[in-house]
This record gives structure tokens, sequence and C-alpha cells, in this order.
């Protein structure tokens, strides 16, 4: 028995094959070897592999030549070398002569390695992938302890992710492969057919991939020695009943339902007589909304993009990661809805066209309805400095400032008070700046009527006036800015998407500085004057819906 791991083993013979019907007709006699079936179909943090759960299907065409087979489903990496441990220790303690070894899920490979990934895999980096996956040249190199009767079969799904860092979803075109190895590769279909063929005694691995287009071989592959000889069998089998075969087959691609299933039932028996049904069921299920979306081959930009428009619609995706989790599903669920659509939580084309259409549309909208905000403030700003005298009173300054901490004068308010400040404590007298300087430390309405008392013509009797009824006005709501700061912290943005906001804020005239992706006060400042234009809390910091905003100016530049 396999190790116990993470990953439940499933080792019950559960499928009836549909080669059952052939393989029933050549009984085999004996233990032919070994065989470890790894069937990866349900990725923790990626699509599922879908049609890898069909390849346990194999067990029964093994079993029947007389495999010793142990089928391991949805392994992590870790699971996988537990498994091909135990079965390393079988090859070299109990005496094998054949060994097959299959692998059905998602491959990555970067300069000439190849990792098989576990289910709990993720887009890899160097320092990651040996967590994730297991090396081809591992298995091959199990598999070489049987040199001449050895197979390692691949059934590739590529990889769903976007990778960088040299790294490339699926197989490399050459593959080094040791001594006495044969190495197939290919489709599902071609692997389980080829698999099937030269189960049957007396048949080599280049007849079984003949023809066969899906299909590569590597490595070990003999013109004239079959995998499993003839003659092991006491005496000749009896022709087959092919109608019975064939009504055996369709009944079992029927107990599976899936396309994989339809799909082993059409390669094995193309003039079947349940053909015309078999294609029908297949059609219908390639129809399922699921299988709709995962055909479109969706990249990790086009998942972000689509997360972007259901942010922009106000149907909260939980993160706009390329990832469509529960929150995804549940907001394309919401969108649907709205939208007369019917509620699946699954995307075909024409609804993605229709919904970046509305997310350009309601960018367009949010854009128009903050320059005419920006408008407006921009009016109400200029009309209260030249009400409060242009610049050229203090108390005006202080009270434009107060109204228009980030206003379009604000710079020239604060550089002037600065110099008035100055003037006045070069011309105050050390008694009345110590007076001034214990009432600002104190900053309360009794200190500053104290100092107003002491020196009622004071070089600061002035702001001291003006600072009391600063002091008498309700004070504004409580910004909790750490609150806010921690919200766009989790973000964690990258340094490109950074320099995509600051030029994006410099496109709207809100002079945040540099676009140089570190957030200073003039970048702090742009988005208060962006968050006031958008009727949003004054806070300084980004939040995810300002970030889809503000990244969404690329689709209403296109529709101009």
């Amino acid at each position: 028995m396999p190790p116990q791991t993470g990953r439940p083993w499933m080792t019950t013979r559960i499928f009836a094959l549909l080669t059952a019907a052939i393989l029933s007709a050549t009984p085999v006699w004996g233990q032919s070897g070994t065989a470890l079936i790894v069937a990866n179909e349900d990725y923790t943090e990626l699509r599922n592999a879908r049609g890898s759960g069909a390849m346990v299907q194999l067990e029964r065409i093994l079993g029947g030549a007389a495999f010793d087979v142990d089928i391991a489903t949805n392994l992590s990496a870790n699971a996988m070398r537990a498994a091909l441990s135990t079965l390393s220790a079988s090859l070299r303690d109990d005496g094998h002569e054949r060994v097959v070894i299959l692998f059905s899920g998602y491959t990555v490979s970067a300069g000439g390695t190849v990792w098989l990934m576990g289910t709990d895999s993720r887009a890899p980096d160097m320092a990651s992938v040996e967590g994730y996956g297991v090396r081809l040249d591992t298995v091959l190199s199990i598999a070489g302890q049987i040199q001449g009767g050895a197979i390692v079969a691949l059934a590739d799904y590529g990889f769903p992710d976007d990778l960088d860092g040299g790294f490339r979803g699926g197989l490399p075109p050459m593959i080094e492969v040791p001594q006495g190895v044969t190495l197939v590769r290919g489709s599902s279909v071609g692997v389980a057919a080829v698999l099937r063929d030269v189960s049957a005694p007396g048949t080599t691995v280049g007849d079984a991939a003949a023809g066969r287009s899906d299909v590569t071989l590597d490595g070990f592959n003999p013109p004239y020695l079959a995998f499993l000889p003839d003659g092991t069998s006491p005496a000749p089998a009896p022709a087959p009943d092919r109608s019975q075969e064939d009504r055996v087959a369709w009944q079992t691609a029927r107990d599976l339902g899936t396309v994989e299933g339809y799909d082993a039932y059409l390669s094995a028996y193309p003039q079947g007589a349940f053909v015309a049904e078999a294609r029908a069921a297949r059609q219908q299920l390639m129809n399922t909304p699921e299988r709709i979306e995962a055909a479109l081959g969706l990249s990790r930009d086009e998942r972000r993009a689509i997360q972007r428009d259901l942010t922009i619609l106000n149907f909260d995706p939980r993160g706009i990661d390329g990832i469509f989790g529960s929150g995804t599903r549940g907001a394309i669920r919401s969108w649907q809805g709205r939208n007369d659509i019917a509620v699946t939580g699954y995307l075909d084309r024409d609804q993605i066209f229709r919904l970046a259409q509305q997310g350009a549309r309601r960018a367009a909208e949010l854009e128009e309805e903050a320059r005419a905000r920006a408008a407006e403030q921009e009016r109400q700003d200029r009309q209260f400095w030249r009400d409060t005298g242009s610049g050229q009173d203090e108390v005006g300054m202080r009270a434009y400032l107060e109204r228009f901490p980030d206003g379009i004068f604000a710079p020239v308010a604060q550089d002037r008070l600065a110099q008035i400040e100055a003037q006045r404590r070069e011309a105050a007298q050390a008694r009345d700046r110590a007076a001034w300087d214990q009432a600002a430390q104190a900053d309360t309405i009794a200190a500053y009527q104290g100092y107003l008392q002491a020196n009622p013509d004071g070089a600061f009797a002035e702001q001291a006036r003006g600072r009391i009824e600063e002091l008498r006005r309700p004070a504004p709501p409580e910004v909790d800015y750490a609150a806010a700061q921690a919200e766009e912290d989790l973000m964690r943005l990258p340094t490109f998407t950074r320099v995509i906001v600051e030029q994006r804020l410099e496109r709207l005239g809100l002079e945040p500085g540099p676009a140089d992706g570190v957030f200073d006060d003039d970048t702090r400042r742009a988005i208060r004057r962006y968050q006031r234009r958008a009727d949003l809390p004054v806070t300084g910091f980004l939040t995810q819906p300002i970030v889809a905003r503000l990244l969404a100016e690329g689709v209403v530049d296109i529709l101009r």
C-alpha cells in the first residue's frame, strides 16, 4: 500500500474501461509488472485540469494486462514524491520486469528541465518551483531501473496561468530520456489509446502510436520488440464479440458521463453503433457554461480586466488578482441577474464583450462626473481666493487654507504665511516671542487669550485671534488615517501600478509629482484632490475601487 499523504490515495478498481471487452478476449497469466497512475485534476489555486480524472480508466486496461496498478488522484508535490518513492522501492525489491508510470495534469518547463505540478501549485519562480512540482528527470530515473521494459506516459495539460522568469507551460520540444525508457506524451485521448494498444501482447510501442498525430514518442522504441510478448496465455484466445465490446464500451462512456469518456469511446470505435449518441452527448457536455468559459483560454490579464469591469459596475469580486474564486463567481452571478442573463457564474465571449462595454461606459461616466466636480471645485476655489483677498490678507489666506488645504493657491498661501511668520519672528522682541511660543505649544483658547491679554499689540496678536476662532469652530470628523494606510498597504501595489496611478493623476491635472512609483507628499495631495473630485472620503490613501477607476483610463481612451 502507498504511504499516507496529505491527499487521499485511490487504489480501488473503479472504472470499467472502454476497451475492457478487447482485453477480456486476451487473458494474461502471471504478473506483467507494476504501474502508477497519477491523475491531477482538482487544483487548489488554479483552474481544474478538466479530463485528467478520466485517466483513471486506464487502471482496468493495465489491470487486465496483469499489471499491479496503484492510482493516486489529486496529489500535492510532496504526495507525488511519496508515491514515487514507494514505486522506486518496489522496482528495486520485488523483481518487476516492466513498469508504466502515467502522469496527467499541469506541467511547466525552464531551461530544458520539466516539472510535473502538484495540486497545491501556483505560478512558480526559481525559488518555489521545487516545492510545487516533481522533476520529470526523477520520474525517468525511477523508470530507468527497468531498462527495456519501462514506459513513462504524460497527458500534458500545459499550465493555465501566465508565467515569467524563464518558465513556460507544457513540455519542451526535446526531452532527454534515459537508456531503455520509452516516453509517451500527448493528449489524454492519445496517451490512453497508446497505453490501451500496447497492453495487448505482441504490440510494439511504435505500432501503438502509429498514425496518431496527438502523440509523440521519445527514447527507447525498438521496431520488433513488443512491450508484452506473445505467448503469455496457455491457449489461443477465442475471437472477441465485437458487438458486445461496442455495447460495453458505450455503457461505460455513459456511466462516466464526461467529455473524455465519450472521446475515448469515439477513438476506440469510430464506426461503432453508438457514435451518433456519443457525439451528441459530448456536444451537450461541451456546451456547459463552465466548459464554454474554459475554452476561451482567458489569460491572467484578461481575468483581471473582467474583475476591474465588475468592480467599476459595483459588483465586488473581492480582489483584482486574475483568479476567479468564489467572490468573482458571485459577482458574475449578480451581474448576470441584473442583466437578465442565465445565472451561471461563468462567462461566454458575448457576455465578456457586454461586460467590457458596460464597464467602459461606466468608467466614462465616472470620469465625466469627476471632471464636472473638478470644474465646480476649481470655480469655487478661485472664487473663494478672490473673496478672501487673493493672498493679500493673512486672515483671508488662513481661511482659504482651512477650506482648500490642497487648493490651487495653497502653495502660494503657505509660502506667504511662512514669510509673514519669519518677518514677525525677526521683528518680535524676545519676550513676545517666548510668550507666543508658550501659547502655541499649549494650543488652547485660554493660552491664546492669555497671550493677547499680556500682548494686545504683540507681533502674533492677529495670529492668536485667528487661532482662537479656529478652535471655537466645530471640529471636523476625524479621519482614521492609520486604517486608510493599512487598507492601501494590504493591496501591495507593484511599482508599475503606482507609476500608472501617478501618470493618471498627472493627466487629470492634479500635480502628483514625478511618475516614479514613490508616493511622496505631492502624490498624497494629488490623491486627496482626486478623492474630493470623486466625492469620496479624503484620506490621501488609495482603495481598491479608486485603483480600478484609475486603471480603467485605457478602456475609456479606446472608446474616444
